[in-house]
C-alpha cells in the first residue's frame, strides 16, 4: 500500500504543515538534546530579565503617576515596554543562533 505522499492521495494536516514549512524555510532539522537545553535555558534568563525590569521600574512609573503628568507617565510606560521588547528580541536572537548551531 503507498502512502499519501507517493501516490498523489490526500495528505493529512501535519504532512501539509511541514510542506508549507519546508518551501518557507527549507529543510527542518530536528533539534538535538543539547540545542534543547540551550533554548530553555535561554528562555528562562530572558524570562528573569523581564520581570526583573518590570520590578525595577515599578517604582519610576508610580511615581511618574503620582506627580500627575499623564504625558510623562505615558513616556515612562513606553521606554519600560521598549525595554521588555529589547530584552525579549535579544533572547529570541540568541535562540535563533542555537538553532542553526552557531
Amino acid at each position: 500500500m503507498k502512502s499519501a505522499k507517493t501516490s498523489g492521495g490526500i495528505k493529512s494536516a501535519l504532512e501539509l504543515a511541514m510542506e508549507r514549512m519546508q518551501q518557507k524555510q527549507g529543510d527542518v532539522v530536528p533539534l538535538t538534546h543539547d540545542q534543547k537545553l540551550a533554548i530553555a535555558e535561554i528562555e528562562a534568563e530572558t524570562k528573569a530579565k523581564v520581570a526583573e525590569e518590570e520590578i525595577m521600574s515599578r517604582d519610576r512609573l508610580r511615581a511618574a503617576q503620582a506627580s500627575g503628568d499623564a504625558e510623562a507617565a505615558r513616556v515612562v510606560e513606553e521606554e519600560i515596554r521598549g525595554e521588555i521588547a529589547r530584552l525579549r528580541e535579544r533572547g529570541e536572537s540568541k535562540k535563533a543562533k542555537v538553532r542553526r548551531g552557531e
